[in-house]
């Protein structure tokens, strides 16, 4: 649980962490008519989608999980594991582009 700073009650959001399985789909309790995407599934659509060897915009990625509760997250996941790669030389912001890493097979 959260503790505060200020001493006011903590959001209901913090009480309760989501835990994302290993594989499949899971159903979101706060949101009985969507699936959460679990890792596996995350990483297969991110994938897919720099699979043309062409460099895809942050944004555009974050865009293609809609009901992944920190989708950018996700995507940096993929360039910490090394394999994508993503354009430091530009500002940071949903424009910086993001392509796979040369070793990465899809």
């Amino acid at each position: 649980m959260v503790t505060t700073s200020y001493g006011e009650a903590s959001s209901p959001r913090n009480r309760s962490a989501r835990v994302f399985p290993v594989a499949g789909s899971v159903r979101d309790p706060a949101r009985s008519d969507s699936v959460v995407p679990r890792p596996r599934d995350t990483r297969h659509i991110l994938l897919r989608a720099l699979a043309g060897g062409m460099r895809v915009a942050i944004g555009d990625l974050v865009g293609l999980l809609p009901d992944h509760p920190q989708p950018l997250s996700a995507v940096l996941d993929l360039v910490d594991a090394g394999d994508a790669v993503i354009d430091l030389d530009s500002a940071f912001d949903a424009s910086s582009r993001v392509w796979l890493s040369p070793a990465t097979r899809v």
